[in-house]
């Protein structure tokens, strides 16, 4: 019996506006190809790490919707001590490795859309799904779309800069190697 690895990402399963799980297989295909676990997308947080704690050899991304000094915390509340080596969190959300890759934003939405971002590193955006919405309620691809814009972001994103802005998503993307 072949022992398959996998990552459980926190996200819609439902493609009926967009892929995410495609999405991030896109993103991770850049560093890891070749070497790709099978993605399980969990829906909710909670779904999501209990498929993960009822697996062998799987890694967990999910969002910690806090800063990156509450990690730990998280990591107790959520019951993951044991496991947190396998634990990977996007901070505060995915939509905070869009807002740290304003080109990426500017093209896919084909307008200067960045110039409207708060002045702060990606990760002290609190709800940058939000932060998201404001900034690209007129552009011509309508306002910020978690899944079907999400699923075409993660796709244009530059995985090295994301390494060098998100330890975490260093430390995946080298766990997956």
């Amino acid at each position: 019996m072949v022992n398959r690895r996998y990552l459980f990402i926190e996200g819609a399963k439902d493609t009926t506006n967009g892929d995410l799980r495609e999405g991030f297989r896109k993103l991770l295909e850049k560093k890891v190809k070749g070497k790709m676990p099978t993605i399980s997308m969990g829906e909710g947080k909670s779904q999501t790490i209990d498929k993960f704690k009822n697996s062998e050899d799987s890694k967990l991304l999910c969002d910690l919707d806090k800063p990156s000094s509450d990690r730990e915390d998280d990591l107790k509340k959520c019951g993951l001590m044991n496991k947190k080596e396998s634990v990977f969190y996007m901070i505060h959300e995915m939509e905070a490795w869009f807002i740290s890759q304003p080109t990426v934003l500017d093209k896919f939405y084909g307008s200067l859309i960045s110039d409207k971002l708060a002045k702060k590193s990606a990760t002290e955006v609190f709800e940058p799904d939000k932060e998201l919405q404001r900034i690209t309620k007129d552009t011509k691809k309508g306002i910020y779309h978690k899944i079907r814009h999400g699923t075409e972001l993660l796709k244009l994103l530059d995985v090295d800069k994301l390494s060098n802005d998100f330890p975490d998503f260093k430390r995946l993307v080298e766990c997956l190697q």
